[in-house]
């Protein structure tokens, strides 16, 4: 992972491959670009979030701080959050110019005495598919189909209850979060976004094992 000297900018190399990361905050929210079209993180009711005030690259990992008091976003939002980006490797899968999964170590934390915060997961689909049943727990993976890529979220046990599917027109749109946070508690989530410009499409084999990886994978601590 690469950050230049121009912060909201970061990008994963493989071969002669871009993985594109713009992470701004504000209106553009954050998004992983797979050539023209963004995988987003933003805010549920498409108001700006925090602006990015820090970034910093440890390894692999891409550390953004979006704090909740922010003069760019003309004072006080809701909640502020921090964002920890990783390409994910595991068993004889390496991210390469085709594929890359992506983990999203989401953390909010908020000043208020009464906040519901939320940010969503958005990829643009001709196509929406939950997958459910065969031993899989519900609502722990969704598949998303575009002219550009095919995108799987998948959520680990402690992020799929609390996770809501957002009806969106074109669009696969995941809720995270949404329970009461207290003042001065951290929450966090770690979807993990595999993304596929390969034509192929994303075979349940490959969701599978990717979700029994991330279910019994220990929770980072930054």
């Amino acid at each position: 992972m690469t950050a230049p000297n121009r912060i909201g900018i970061a990008a994963w190399q493989s071969g002669d491959s871009i993985w594109r990361v713009e992470a701004r905050g504000g209106v553009e929210g954050v998004a992983i670009h797979v050539d023209d079209t963004p995988f987003l993180l933003r805010s549920s009711d498409d108001q700006p979030l925090p602006t990015l005030a820090e970034q910093y690259v440890r390894g692999d990992e891409l550390h953004l701080s979006f704090p909740q008091f922010d003069d760019l976003s003309r004072g006080q939002c809701d909640f502020g959050f921090r964002l920890v980006i990783r390409p994910v490797a595991f068993g004889s899968f390496v991210p390469n110019q085709n594929r890359c999964v992506f983990e999203l170590l989401v953390s909010v934390q908020t000043t208020l005495l009464d906040a519901h915060p939320t940010l969503d997961l958005v990829s643009p689909a001709d196509q929406v598919t939950r997958l459910d049943g065969d031993g899989l727990v519900t609502n722990a993976v969704h598949l998303a189909d575009n002219k550009s890529f095919s995108a799987a979220v998948l959520l680990g046990p402690q992020d799929a209850p609390f996770t809501s599917v957002v009806e969106d027109p074109g669009a696969l749109r995941l809720r995270l979060f949404g329970e009461f946070l207290e003042k001065g508690v951290i929450r966090r989530a770690r979807p993990w976004v595999v993304l596929d410009r390969s034509g192929s499409g994303i075979d349940a084999e490959f969701v599978r094992t990717s979700l029994d990886t991330l279910a019994t994978s220990p929770l980072p601590l930054a």
